[in-house]
This record gives C-alpha cells, sequence and structure tokens, in this order.
C-alpha cells in the first residue's frame, strides 16, 4: 500500500526515530519499543494519501507523525483496559512494565503528539489534534461504561466506533490535506472519506476479534466478548432473535457460536456500506492524485473483510 509513498514514509520513519529524544532516559526504551511495531501505519497512510503529489513536505512529515503519536497512544490505554498481551506480535507495554507504568506512558505519548502540534506556526494542526485525542478518548470512556449493557442501542455503538476509531482517520486526512496546502472541497472530501473508513475499520476490527486466532491476528483476541463489550454482530443477534446476548455468554456460550449467519451477513452489509460512502466521498475530487492512494484503503479493507468467515 506504501508503493509510491515510500519517501514520505522513510521521512515518517526517520521523524519517529527522533522523537525518543524528547522522553526522560528511564522511558525512552518503551519508545523504542512501540515504534518497533509500526503495524500498517495506515493513519499516516491517510494524511499522505490525502496530500498525495511531489515529494513530501516537511510538515506533512510532522503532521503524519503527530497523528501516529496519538494512535500509539490509544493502542498503549486500549491494552491496559482489555489486558491484552499481545500486539503485532510483541508483548504489549501493559505486560512488559505493567498497568500503571503503561497507562502513564500512553498519556507522555499524548501529551509529545500535542507538544509537537501546538509548535506548528498556526493553531489549526494543534486544533485537530486535540479534537482527535478527546474524542478517541472520550470515545473508550463511552464504550468502558457500556460493557456489561445488553440494552445498548445500534446508534450508541455506531457513535462509540465514531469516535475512538473514525474520528482519527478523519483527523489524519484533514491534516494531511490542510498541510499539503489543498482548497477546502479537497480537505472535506478526504476527512469525509476518513469518517467512514473508520468505521468501517472498526467493524472489521470487531468481527476480526470473533472470528480470527491470536496467532494470525498477531495480537490478543477475544477481548471484547470477555469483557462484555456487545460489537455489531451480537447487537445484530441480539436484536434479530428478541434475547438478551450477555445472559447466554456469561452460561459459557461461544460468542461466534451464538451468532446466526444472518446476523453474520448483516454485519458484513454494513461493513461494505461504510467502506462505498467512503469510496462515493472521493467524488469530487476524482482526477487528483489523492482517490489513486485513499483507494488503495477500502479495496485493502474489501480483501480483508472477504477472508474473514463465516459470511454465508
Amino acid at each position: 500500500m506504501h508503493v509510491g509513498l515510500e519517501a514520505h514514509f522513510a521521512a515518517l520513519e526517520h521523524f519517529l526515530a527522533e522523537q525518543e529524544l524528547a522522553f526522560e532516559p528511564e522511558v525512552r526504551p518503551m519508545v523504542r519499543d512501540v515504534l518497533a511495531h509500526p503495524g500498517k501505519r495506515l493513519r499516516p497512510l491517510l494524511a499522505f494519501g490525502a496530500g498525495a503529489g511531489g515529494p513530501p513536505p516537511a510538515a506533512l512529515v510532522r503532521g503524519a507523525g503527530i497523528i501516529e503519536l496519538v494512535h500509539l497512544a490509544t493502542l498503549v490505554h486500549d491494552d491496559v483496559l482489555d489486558g491484552a498481551d499481545t500486539r503485532h506480535g510483541s508483548a504489549t507495554p501493559n505486560r512488559t512494565h505493567g498497568a500503571h507504568a503503561a497507562v502513564l506512558f500512553g498519556d507522555a505519548l499524548f501529551a509529545h503528539a500535542l507538544v509537537l502540534a501546538a509548535d506548528h506556526p498556526t493553531p489549526e494542526l494543534c486544533r485537530i489534534v486535540a479534537r482527535a485525542s478527546r474524542e478517541v478518548c472520550s470515545g473508550e470512556v463511552c464504550q468502558t461504561f457500556s460493557r456489561g449493557q445488553d440494552d445498548l442501542s445500534l446508534e450508541d455503538y455506531t457513535r462509540h466506533i465514531r469516535l475512538k476509531t473514525a474520528e482519527l482517520f478523519e483527523g489524519a486526512c484533514r491534516i494531511g490535506a490542510l498541510l499539503a496546502d489543498r482548497p477546502a472541497e479537497h480537505v472535506d472530501a478526504c476527512a469525509l472519506f476518513g469518517r467512514h473508513l473508520g468505521i468501517a475499520y472498526q467493524i472489521y476490527d470487531d468481527l476480526v476479534d470473533l472470528l480470527q486466532d491470536d496467532a494470525k491476528a498477531g495480537k490478543t483476541l477475544g477481548t471484547d466478548a470477555a469483557s462484555g463489550k456487545l460489537t455489531l454482530p451480537m447487537l445484530l443477534e441480539r436484536d434479530l432473535s428478541g434475547k438478551g446476548f450477555l445472559t447466554p455468554l456469561r452460561a459459557g456460550g461461544d460468542a461466534r457460536q451464538l451468532i446466526s449467519a444472518a446476523a453474520w451477513r448483516e454485519s458484513f452489509r454494513r461493513l461494505d456500506a461504510e467502506v462505498a460512502a467512503a469510496e462515493q466521498a472521493l467524488g469530487p475530487i476524482a482526477g487528483s492524485p489523492s482517490p489513486f492512494f485513499l483507494l488503495r484503503l477500502t479495496g485493502f479493507l474489501r480483501e480483508a473483510a472477504g477472508r474473514l468467515a463465516p459470511r454465508a
């Protein structure tokens, strides 16, 4: 997915590696650890795609690095909340250093991202980063409060995933287009693309938690059902059956086996609808370089979702 953006990502990795020295010596090994297992770098890819065209400006690389630091902070906190031991095939800070240190480390990453954003000549970058950080954390709070609640509505589920995932996707796209000095129509189209893609990606991630195994995913799975967090397939099954989902789950039922074929089909249909909406959002900027790069992400997500089972 990085073809054509190699210079952008080389500059990004250099920028991120430089950030280690901003932290105290005791914290630097934790910074190295999270940077050494980068995952897909989807949010920088969104920023670079939204600002595509020519060599990477330093401001764009910096913006992509800032949004990635915010994302890494959310992962550190997520792993504490979920009690996860592995991510990207490696031990999490939660496992290596304990929950207390991991929470504080995540806070430090958030704060450093805001320090970097505040150094931008105008306040707009800092405003976007701060808003995205607030919304991500708020979404996690909302989701934490909803654990164990069998009456969570589909509307609230969608709102929670918009906050915890889609806001950062949208922010990445908005930052990329702004820092590449694109016109307002371009910024808005990319931002809308990011919002829909973020919702689709979180639905996909929720499906992965139920349908894949830890070894294939490279992270601890099964945490949603274990913690009483109802995700889209569970909510759809609850509504289709007219019965609570958590009671049979607490009685020892396997979440995957409790979900009917109809609920699986509807989950994938909703994921597909969000991917299609993301693609349609780029219509106003067809012919610019951005759709060429951004549509790789929708293609990737369609393929990844297609490999999950069951779908029938």
